[in-house]
């Protein structure tokens, strides 16, 4: 399988960042994870690091070099994530347990698996539209399922960042796993933190991609969220990967990879880029 990722985080308006993301790839299977630590909450940043830590150490341990049970290691590993980060609490003696949301997404053999814990969301994106997209976990998300509030007034609602599910913190998370999402080439699989979809609309963040690949639309997505949401914005962060068929590949260019020319042991790496950001700016406001 031909791919190309970006990836890319941000303070926002905050004092510090407490989004963590990894990206780990054998052979023939990826990971994707993306924890965003609460805020008003201790250590956020301490529950994301261990979250992202722990997918990715029991991935690069389990894909040999493909996982053979996708759910059964997302759901094993996120409730041991959620326990490690109860041990950190108690051998360092905090006040309160850090908490995180998490969204995370195994690709292999044509197919993605997904799960997650809070609103931090993952996005099927092809031919310009939204294909599929995981459900928040939050008061807001309730009221839309209950029809007490539409789509549009959710994302000024106050209680928009209210969560009821998510690692650490107290109780056991409910980590939901999606059905298996066949992949097709172009589609693009899109996974960000609440900094970044909050002040973008879906169709918006679907038609971004079309024509574009993931290293030239994450930044400048990133930087479009940032400005909406002002001088209070929040931590943004995103990963993004695209299927490409053969003919879009360019060999040595930066943010593409061949997955069957990386070796038989897992390699973790990180790929970032920029981009011109008035080109994304078009984009996202095209009719």
């Amino acid at each position: 399988m031909k791919f190309a990722i970006a990836v890319d985080t941000r303070v926002g308006g905050r004092p510090y960042n407490e989004d963590r993301i990894g990206v780990v790839c054998t052979e023939h299977a990826q990971l994707l994870v993306l924890a965003d630590g609460m805020g008003g909450h201790a250590h956020g940043e301490v529950a994301a690091q261990i979250t992202v830590d722990v997918f990715s150490e029991l991935f690069k341990k389990a894909a040999k070099p493909r996982l053979q049970h996708p759910r059964r290691f997302l759901l094993n590993a996120g409730h041991e994530a959620h326990q490690a980060i109860l041990d950190h609490a108690i051998r360092y003696r905090m006040s309160e347990v850090p908490s995180t949301t998490v969204v995370v997404v195994v690709i292999q053999d044509g197919e993605a698996w997904v799960a997650h814990a809070g609103d931090s969301r993952c996005y099927l994106l092809r031919q310009g539209l939204v294909a599929w997209r995981s459900h928040d976990h939050s008061h807001v998300q309730r009221l839309i399922d209950t029809g007490f509030l539409n789509e549009a007034d959710a994302h000024d609602h106050p209680a928009r960042n209210r969560i009821y599910n998510c690692l650490g913190a107290i109780g056991e998370p409910d980590i939901e796993l999606a059905e298996t999402l066949p992949l097709s080439r172009g589609d693009t699989l899109l996974l960000c933190s609440d900094g970044v979809w909050g002040p973008l609309r879906d169709e918006e963040v679907a038609k971004a991609f079309v024509g574009r690949l993931p290293v030239m639309v994450v930044p400048a997505l990133l930087s479009v969220a940032e400005k909406r949401a002002g001088a209070h914005s929040d931590n943004l962060s995103a990963i993004a990967l695209q299927l490409l068929s053969d003919e879009q590949f360019v060999p040595g260019r930066e943010g593409f990879i061949d997955s069957e020319m990386l070796a038989d042991t897992q390699t973790e790496q990180t790929w970032q880029s920029t981009l011109m950001e008035s080109e994304l700016n078009q984009g996202l406001h095209r009719s």
